[in-house]
C-alpha cells in the first residue's frame, strides 16, 4: 500500500490481504441484524482455503454470499457458500475482489492483478502487485455488487441472484458520508502501519540450501514459490555444465570445489533480490526469475552462457562448457523435465583431451579425429 496507507492506486499484496480482512470482519460485526450481501473472487483455490473458516462464518450471517475462482471443477465450498467457476482466459480470473453489502453499510477491495512484482520481496506471493482500490463507502460497494452480479450473469443460481437484488433494493436511504470517510480515515491509518511492519519469514526446510555452493535447492525453494497456482508468471534459465562432473576427478576436488564456487557467484551476480539460484545436480542449475520479460530472460541467458565459458581465465582456469535454456511459464510445479528436454536440442561439447579410454583407432586412410 502506497502513500502511507493510500487507498487507491498500485497495492502489494500484503495490503490486499490486510484491506479485505478489514471488510471480512466488518461483516461478521456483532448488532447488526440487516440483510447482507457478499461477493468475493478469490483468483485461485488455494488462496480460498486460507479463509475458509472465515467464510463459513459470514455465510452464517449473509442472506447470500458468493465466492468465484477458477477451478478445475465445483469446489467444496463451506455449507452456505456459493461457488461460481471462472475461466481462467477472462478478466475476473485476474481480479481480487472482496464486497460487503447491506442497507446502510457497505465496505469493499477491488483490484487486478499486474502480472508484476516487487524486486526486492522475499518470497513470489509477497512479490505481488495489483492496480486497485478499497474502503468502506457504501454507494461504492453497492457498484461493485451490481458490477460482479451482472458479470457473473446466469453462472449465479436463479436463488442467489434474487437475494442479491433483495438487498441492492432494500439500499434506500442515502449514505452516511462523513461518518464512511472519518471511519476510513483512520483504517488507513492502521492499514498503512500494518503493512510496513516486517512480515514473518516463511520457514526454510531442511536441505534448504546445497552445502558446496550455497545456491537454493529445489526443496529450499518450496516455501519462496507459495501457493501452487499459476497467478505468477516465471521466466526460467536451466544451465549445464557438460564437463563439470569431471573436473574433480581430473584436477581434485579442491580444484573442484574452487570451480563450483566461482560457478555459484557467477549464477548469482545478476540476480534481484527476489530471484533464485537452484542447484539441481551435479552439472545442473536453475534460475527462477518471477516476471521478467522475454527479451529480458534470452538476454540475461546468452550473458550467463558467455560469462560461464570464460572462467577458464580465473583461477583454477578450468575450461567450462555451459549451454543453456529458457522458458517462460505459469506452470506448477515448475516443467523442469521440459526444459531439460529443450536442452537436449543444444549441442554438447566434445571434452578434449579424453578424460578417460583411449583415442579411437585410425579408419583407412583417415581418422575420426583428425581430417
Amino acid at each position: 500500500m502506497t502513500d502511507g496507507g493510500a487507498r487507491a492506486g498500485v497495492l502489494s499484496k500484503r495490503a490486499l490481504v490486510i484491506a479485505s480482512h478489514v471488510v471480512e470482519r466488518a461483516a461478521l460485526a456483532e448488532g447488526t441484524d440487516e440483510n447482507m450481501v457478499v461477493v468475493a473472487l478469490f483468483q485461485r483455490l488455494p488462496y480460498f482455503e486460507r479463509e475458509r473458516e472465515v467464510y463459513a462464518r459470514i455465510a452464517r450471517r449473509a442472506a447470500v454470499t458468493v465466492v468465484g475462482m477458477v477451478d478445475s471443477g465445483r469446489p467444496d465450498l463451506p455449507h452456505g457458500v456459493t461457488p461460481v467457476l471462472l475461466r481462467a482466459d477472462e478478466s475476473l480470473a485476474r481480479e481480487w475482489s472482496v464486497a460487503v453489502l447491506t442497507p446502510t453499510f457497505g465496505g469493499s477491495v477491488v483490484a487486478q492483478d499486474l502480472d508484476d512484482v516487487d524486486p526486492s520481496a522475499s518470497t513470489v506471493e509477497a512479490a505481488r502487485r495489483f492496480q486497485g482500490r478499497w474502503g468502506f463507502r457504501r454507494d461504492e460497494a453497492y457498484a461493485e455488487v451490481v458490477r460482479l452480479r451482472d458479470a457473473l450473469g446466469d453462472r449465479l443460481p436463479p436463488t442467489a441472484r434474487i437475494k442479491i437484488d433483495e438487498v441492492l433494493n432494500s439500499v434506500t436511504t442515502p449514505a452516511a458520508a462523513p461518518v464512511e470517510n472519518r471511519a476510513e480515515a483512520a483504517l488507513r491509518h492502521l492499514a498503512g502501519r500494518l503493512e510496513r511492519r516486517a512480515p514473518a519469514k516463511p520457514e526454510e526446510p531442511a536441505l534448504a540450501t546445497d552445502p558446496d555452493t550455497g545456491l537454493a535447492t529445489m526443496a529450499g525453494i518450496s516455501g519462496w514459490l507459495g501457493a501452487s497456482t499459476d497467478t505468477v508468471p516465471l521466466g526460467l534459465i536451466l544451465i549445464t555444465v557438460d564437463d563439470l562432473a569431471e573436473v574433480g576427478r581430473r584436477h581434485g576436488n579442491r580444484v573442484r570445489m574452487h570451480t563450483e564456487q566461482n560457478i555459484a557467484d557467477l549464477i548469482r551476480e545478476d540476480l534481484r533480490p527476489l530471484d533464485k539460484a537452484v542447484r539441481l545436480g551435479t552439472d545442473e542449475f536453475l534460475l527462477v526469475q518471477p516476471a521478467l520479460e522475454a527479451a529480458d530472460l534470452t538476454e540475461r541467458s546468452l550473458r550467463l552462457e558467455r560469462r560461464l565459458g570464460a572462467l577458464h581465465a580465473t583461477y583454477p582456469f578450468v575450461d567450462l562448457h555451459p549451454r543453456t535454456t529458457t522458458m517462460l511459464t505459469r506452470r506448477r510445479p515448475l516443467p523442469v523435465h521440459s526444459l531439460r528436454g529443450q536442452l537436449k536440442q543444444v549441442p554438447s561439447t566434445v571434452l578434449w583431451p579424453p578424460s578417460h579410454g583411449m583415442l579411437p583407432a585410425p579408419s583407412g586412410n583417415g581418422s575420426t579425429w583428425f581430417h
